[in-house]
Order: structure tokens, then C-alpha cells, then sequence
């Protein structure tokens, strides 16, 4: 009877040490991009109910982890969910913001393509809003003053005729963005969307041999083309299109270049409403704040 008590007392001690070999604790830091520590972050034994909240410190400890465990998941209010490997550092990244003031300026290459212009150069400024969907998708209305003009130039023997459009514009680009990683806060944006555009003003300056310069409004109805046989305004305010562009965007700075093709109402040479093509080429610095 004694040998098997001492037996039993034997097999009780080793299933015990065993037991006791098959959890373990668990302890590290949880901290922001910053190596700022995160308080009251809930740090979790993936595939268990251990859990413990972060200190002061973003020290944590968890007691009888099985060491089938071999991932932590952290969640803290304000920050997005985050995975690690027992025993590896433990960084969480803030969520993005959903909503984001938006302030951009750039410079313009414009040329109208249907009588063949000369390209001129001009300006964008804005401000709009981005509305983040995701972590790649964005969305930027934007509302914009725009210089984007024209220069017109015939030379036949000594005579010679130029002409250079210079509107103001109100464009309304509804932009659609695509950001990849390229390093750590580092991405490449892809953008694309309609444009609406409205013309608040803007003047036509010409120049020709034998004749003195004239200027006038080029979106007015009382300028008399010679060759039409009436008066009518050269364009139509309204315009639309299709902007595009690509940059490389460094936390909230975003560099980049861009195109848009609108199409205007025009109604010059007295034939009523036809469309003239403007093509724009820019370059332009975005910034979220």
C-alpha cells in the first residue's frame, strides 16, 4: 500500500510540473509610431479570454498562457487593431482621419485645340475636403480658381495678328484617389474624376499690324466679330471634363502632376453653340491638414 501511495504521489507531481510546462506568462510594451506608450489598450491572447489592460507605462502582463498562444491582439479607442508575435514589440498606428481639409496651388500649361492654339501658361489655387473610404480609396471635391487661357498668333508677310485668351474660371474637380506604399509614410496617388467648370471672367487681348490694341470681355455678348456678322461672345461660362493625375505623397504633402480635358461651349465665327477642346497640363502641391 505504501509503494502505491508513493506511485500515485509521484504521477500527481509530474502531471503537475507538466501541466505547469504547458502555460507561461506573457509580458511587453505597447507603444505608438512615436514610441509614445498607449494607456488602457486591451492586450489579448489570441485564441483565449487572457487579456490585461496597458498602465501608465504600456507595460501589460498575462498570466497561464498556453503556448499554443503565439500572437497577442491589441485594441485601444482611437487606434487601429494590432497583431503581434509573443515576444516581439508591439506598435500601433493611429486610425486616419476621415475628414481632412485640403489646400492646393499649381501652375497650368493651357491650350485650346480645335483652331490650334498656342499653349499659355496660368495658375489653379483651391480648397476642398477628402473623405478617406478606406486606407487606399479617397475622395477630394475640390473648388478651384483657374487661369487657363490661349494665344492665337498669324503672321503672313508683314502682317501679323495676335491673339491671347485670358479667362478666370470656378472649377469644381470630383476626385477619386488611389493611394500604394511606397515606404513608411510614403505613397504614390493616383486621381481621377469628372470637372465642372463656370467662367466668372476674363478678357481677350489683341494685337494687329495697322490696327490699334483691342480688349474685351470674353465671356460678353456686345463684342461684334467682323467676320461672323453679329455679336456673341467668344465662349460659353460653362464647361466639363475629365481630370487625372499622378504625385507621390509624403505624410499630408502631396506633389504631383496633372491633366484635364474640357470640353467648352463656344460661339464664336456666329454659328451657334459648338465645342472647342482645352487641353491643361499642371503641376501643383497639395496639403491635408
Amino acid at each position: 500500500m505504501k509503494k502505491l501511495i508513493i506511485t500515485m504521489l509521484m504521477t500527481i507531481a509530474g502531471l503537475t510540473t507538466l501541466m505547469a510546462q504547458q502555460t507561461h506568462d506573457i509580458k511587453g510594451v505597447v507603444t505608438d509610431k512615436r514610441n509614445e506608450p498607449i494607456v488602457g489598450a486591451l492586450v489579448t491572447a489570441e485564441g483565449t479570454d487572457i487579456s490585461s489592460i496597458t498602465d501608465i507605462d504600456g507595460k501589460f502582463l498575462l498570466k497561464d498562457v498556453p503556448v499554443s498562444a503565439k500572437k497577442v491582439i491589441v485594441e485601444s479607442i482611437g487606434m487601429e487593431n494590432a497583431e503581434a508575435k509573443i515576444d516581439r514589440p508591439i506598435m500601433m498606428a493611429a486610425h486616419p482621419k476621415r475628414l481632412s481639409l485640403v489646400v492646393e496651388a499649381g501652375m497650368d500649361w493651357s491650350r485650346y485645340t480645335v483652331e490650334g492654339s498656342d499653349t499659355k501658361s496660368g495658375y489653379h489655387f483651391g480648397v476642398g475636403m477628402e473623405v478617406r473610404m478606406s486606407k487606399r480609396w479617397a475622395f477630394r471635391p475640390m473648388v478651384q480658381l483657374a487661369n487657363r487661357g490661349a494665344v492665337y498668333n498669324f503672321t503672313e508677310g508683314s502682317y501679323s495678328y495676335k491673339e491671347t485668351w485670358n479667362p478666370l474660371m470656378l472649377d469644381v474637380p470630383l476626385m477619386f484617389l488611389r493611394r500604394y506604399d511606397l515606404a513608411r509614410n510614403m505613397s504614390i496617388v493616383f486621381s481621377f474624376g469628372p470637372v465642372f467648370s463656370w467662367g466668372l471672367s476674363g478678357k481677350v487681348k489683341t494685337s494687329e499690324t495697322g490696327k490699334a490694341d483691342a480688349e474685351y470681355d470674353i465671356y460678353s455678348k456686345d463684342y461684334d466679330y467682323s467676320w461672323s456678322g453679329g455679336k456673341h461672345a467668344l465662349l460659353h461660362p460653362l464647361g466639363f471634363g475629365m481630370a487625372y493625375g499622378i504625385g507621390v505623397e509624403y505624410k499630408k504633402l502631396l506633389i504631383g502632376v496633372s491633366g484635364k480635358n474640357m470640353g467648352i461651349i463656344s460661339e464664336d465665327e456666329g454659328i451657334g453653340e459648338v465645342k472647342e477642346h482645352n487641353f491643361v497640363l499642371g503641376a501643383s502641391v497639395s496639403y491635408r491638414f
